[in-house]
């Protein structure tokens, strides 16, 4: 493995095409700020900011700061990226990928694309006024999105697209004030465990296919929809704490989900709303939540062992939380 180091002057992706630059070789980035594109063909290649002020800049007309292109075992880590048309970095094919501790703003699209690929690692990035933060397309599965944050997008944080986004694992991330969806997680078995949705549009909308765990989400200050099911069989929601959310905590508009031991107070239009069938509801605790609790209009669900309090007198959802907005954190 050769250790080369890189400065603005340098074009990255000629460099890694020629034979100067074989697999598993270092890339080690000066301070400075670049004005390329970078396209990556081979596999193992590591590019790392050696400092603090890597900067790529795309001057709002190139397309995308770096594009992977059916690669297994890249790593980009520590570098900050803006401006660009189009997004920040693209995953295309191949798998195994790590993107790590990347600050990306002010991209037209999205902050990190995942195309047809499986099996990376996107970690402890910071993502701000862009399209959407992270989001998944074309059969990307298995992916590991942990330590994230999304904030102030004008679509979604975080974000799988369609129905052939299975398995992948959404673990301890922030969205925080983006205008659509915290997370839009579509496709079967995601994991979404431990992440923070502060004063989005929507919070967590699982829709399409099946099998999702949503486990120690918080989820607060929603304008629209706080947590969603749509269309969805065997979703699966336990000790996740949803307070002060303009619209229901929960609602359910699948089948056979489980909706255990959740906290769900201050919501201004229902703690628990289901829509559909056979839905085991047991063991949470609801605390004002207007009109009700807990509205049933579905068939076979089934209510266990929930503890529901009313409002007191003075204790309505927009006197108690008042503008969820500021106590977004």
């Amino acid at each position: 493995m050769a250790i080369i180091n890189i400065t603005p002057l340098t074009d990255i992706t000629a460099l890694i095409a020629s034979d100067n630059v074989s697999e598993g070789d270092a890339l080690l980035l000066e301070d400075g700020i670049y004005y390329q594109t970078v396209i990556i063909p081979k596999n193992n290649i590591r590019i790392i900011a050696k400092g603090t002020e890597v900067i790529f800049d795309g001057k709002s007309t190139l397309t995308a700061a770096f594009t992977l292109s059916n690669v297994t075992g890249v790593l980009i880590k520590g570098i900050n990226i803006r401006h660009y048309r189009a997004n920040g970095i693209v995953i295309e094919g191949g798998y195994g990928n790590r993107i790590i501790k990347n600050t990306i703003n002010n991209m037209l699209d999205s902050g990190i694309v995942m195309i047809n690929s499986r099996g990376n690692l996107i970690w402890k990035n910071e993502i701000c006024r862009c399209g959407n933060g992270i989001i998944l397309s074309l059969e990307s599965t298995s992916n590991w999105i942990i330590d994230n944050i999304a904030e102030e997008c004008s679509d979604d944080g975080f974000e799988s697209v369609s129905g052939t986004e299975n398995n992948n694992a959404f673990i301890y991330n922030k969205a925080i004030r983006n205008c659509v969806s915290g997370f839009g997680i579509f496709g079967n078995n995601n994991l979404v465990l431990g992440n923070l949705l502060t004063d989005n549009g929507n919070g967590l909308v699982i829709s399409t296919e099946s099998d999702s765990v949503a486990i120690g989400n918080i989820i607060k200050g929603c304008k629209s929809n706080t947590h969603e099911a749509v269309g969805y069989k065997n979703h699966f929601a336990e000790d996740n704490h949803i307070e002060c959310n303009r619209l229901a905590g929960i609602i359910d508009r699948g089948e056979s989900g489980t909706f255990l031991n959740n906290e769900i107070s201050y919501n201004g239009n229902s703690g628990i709303s289901l829509s559909f069938n056979i839905n085991l509801v047991m063991d949470n605790i609801l605390v004002c939540n207007t009109p009700e609790n807990i509205i049933d209009n579905g068939t076979d669900n089934n209510l266990i062992n929930n503890i529901e309090k009313p409002c007191e007198p003075c204790e309505a959802p927009s006197t108690v939380c008042g503008d969820c907005a500021d106590k977004a954190d």
